[in-house]
């Protein structure tokens, strides 16, 4: 076969392939398509995201530490701001450990407690996403738990234990816990310096105290901590709280039953104190958190009778508590206690209202004059609370301040015109003030009209300052540090004698000392910046005779001295 042949050949193979691809494809192509089914609904499944997923270990290893088994609070999907909780129930006995865990998506979570009345009661807000707080007697029975999402968006759960008080130390631990500790609280006694500054402290705030209570309990600036008190009727408390250097400025309240505040440290003091008085027992709980820091305060709480809440001075305030009234019908208590005691209607009336962070100044026309003193009534109607209230003269010195937590009672001597300052440091509310000629005058106060304002001030007892007895001499001395003022007076058999001093001019300070006659026994002492007062009885069947020994300690200040027997 050629090569013209075999080239023919070639093209003929080529042709019939092709034809035959191309038939091919025109049959596929021909071919009809295949119906397709459209796909269903996507079934909906009843349920809820499982939130102990992102819990982890936790329960396991709380259960194992010795706290009670795990409950679920709440749990959902969160964004950030939000905020999820409900409210849970402690034994009062026990104490509740509770957390709050989220998604991997979640960079910053938060966790509090609450009382029923919207109290924070302890709260983990550093800035993590594992917070976590261990809540201990004392504490309500009910407390609403709250988690907020800070950073971030996902699952979000709270869970809590019960937890025997004995276990929640190391628990706490464990966990880093937040909040009241169950052994939180230890001994003070070995405090450095705690017998040294408790007995400054004593000393300038004046009075005879007996300690009941000493501990240190740990502080956090995110969380409060919460000790418990006794107040029994009648009787006043004095609370020191004394933080280590790692704390900076600590808050200190007292809490009564009800959770209303009823006393406060004065703010940005190194080592808060305030003197509490009540005529009604309740119990009460202190709270202390501090701004800055974390770590240790030493709390030492004394206690004396009632009727020596008016013997304090220096850096403590006495305050008062008082059953919250309207208005009218507290000044109404107010004007037939003072009947009672002798006086008659006030010679003026003002009302107001006092608001948190104002403060409201009056004119006061004062009925004693240049040559007598005047008594001064502030009277708060709920739901006003803390009061503070001084007195200035239109030179701008002060005459008279006071404080109380329904209200106040001042003395001023030698002034016809003044103007009275009020503020609130708890709660707004309606006030009243009342001013009336004082019923106790003598000659001698208007030589020195300071000194008898603070002596008037130190002679009266009681909530609202009340003069009990009946006056029996008024004296005018120059005090000396190197020198004791030293005289003798008798009370009569069944009677109560109480010596109190007032002082003004240069020198600040002063010691009053009341000993028995006979056996020079020391009955009673007080000590003050401004005053004193201090008290000394006699036998039902017998005659006491006394001594009274009184000293400045700084400066050479005139001083008016006034006595009363009851």
């Amino acid at each position: 076969m050629g090569a013209t042949a075999m080239t023919v050949l070639r093209i003929l193979f080529l042709l019939c392939a092709f034809s035959l691809f191309a038939c091919a494809s025109g049959s596929q192509a021909a071919a009809p398509r295949r119906a397709t089914t459209p796909p269903g609904a996507p079934r909906i499944v009843l349920g809820e995201l499982d939130a102990r997923i992102i819990l982890g270990d936790l329960p396991a290893r709380a259960v194992r530490l010795g706290a009670g088994p795990l409950a679920m609070l709440s749990a959902g999907e969160q964004v950030e701001g939000e905020r999820i909780g409900g409210f849970f129930e402690a034994p009062e006995n026990a104490c509740l450990l509770a957390y709050a865990r989220g998604s991997t998506t979640i960079d910053d979570l938060d966790i509090v407690a609450f009382a029923e009345e919207g109290n924070p009661i302890a709260a983990d807000q550093a800035p993590d996403a594992h917070p976590t707080i261990m809540v201990c007697p004392p504490h309500p029975e009910r407390m609403y738990i709250a988690a907020h999402v800070a950073n971030g968006e996902g699952l979000v759960g709270i869970a809590a234990h019960i937890v025997p008080v004995a276990r929640a130390g190391e628990i706490s631990r464990a966990f880093a816990a937040r909040g009241s500790h169950g052994d939180g609280t230890r001994a003070a006694e070995a405090w450095p310096g705690l017998d040294d500054r408790l007995r400054a402290h004593r000393q300038a705030i004046g009075g005879t105290w007996e300690d009941f209570r000493r501990v240190a309990v740990r502080v956090d600036a995110r969380a409060p901590a919460n000790v418990a008190f006794p107040m029994e009727a009648n009787q006043c408390i004095d609370v020191l709280v004394l933080p280590d250097e790692d704390v900076a400025l600590v808050e200190v309240e007292a809490l009564d039953d009800a959770g209303r505040v009823v006393a406060r440290a004065h703010e940005g003091l190194k080592e808060p104190s305030f003197v509490l008085c009540s005529p009604i027992a309740f119990e009460g709980v202190l709270t202390l958190r501090p701004h800055v820091g974390t770590g240790l305060a030493a709390i030492v709480l004394g206690r004396t009778r009632g009727d020596g809440g008016r013997e304090f001075a220096g850096r403590a305030s006495a305050v008062w508590t008082a059953s919250p009234l309207p208005l009218d019908a507290a000044r109404a208590a107010r004007n037939a206690e003072l009947a009672r005691g002798g006086y008659g209607a006030p010679s003026s009336v003002k009302n107001g209202q006092l608001v948190l962070g104002r403060r409201v100044t009056l004119p006061l026309d004062l009925p004693g004059g240049a040559s007598g003193c005047a008594r001064v009534d502030v009277v708060g109607g709920a739901p006003l609370a803390l009061i503070d209230a001084n007195i200035w003269d239109t030179n701008g010195v002060l005459l008279a301040s006071g404080e109380g937590t329904g209200g106040a009672a001042l003395f001023v001597c030698g002034r016809a015109k003044a103007q009275i300052e009020l503020e609130t440091r708890g709660r707004p509310g309606p006030f009243t003030v009342m001013v009336r000629p004082e019923r106790w005058q003598h000659a001698l106060f208007a030589t020195k009209p300071l000194a008898a304002t603070r002596m008037l001030a130190r002679a009266a007892t009681g909530e609202n300052l009340m003069h009990e007895g009946f006056a029996t001499s008024v004296k005018q001395v120059t005090l000396d540090p190197a020198k004791r003022t030293v005289y003798a007076v008798t009370a009569g058999a069944g009677q109560c004698l109480r010596v109190a001093v007032g002082i003004e001019g240069e020198g600040a300070g002063v010691e009053l000392r009341l000993f028995d006659g006979g056996t020079s026994e020391e009955l009673d002492r007080a000590a003050g910046e401004k005053g004193a007062s201090a008290r000394a009885c006699a036998s039902a069947a017998t005659p006491r005779s006394l001594r009274v020994e009184i000293r400045g300690t700084a400066g050479k200040p005139d001083a008016i001295i006034g006595e009363r027997l009851k």
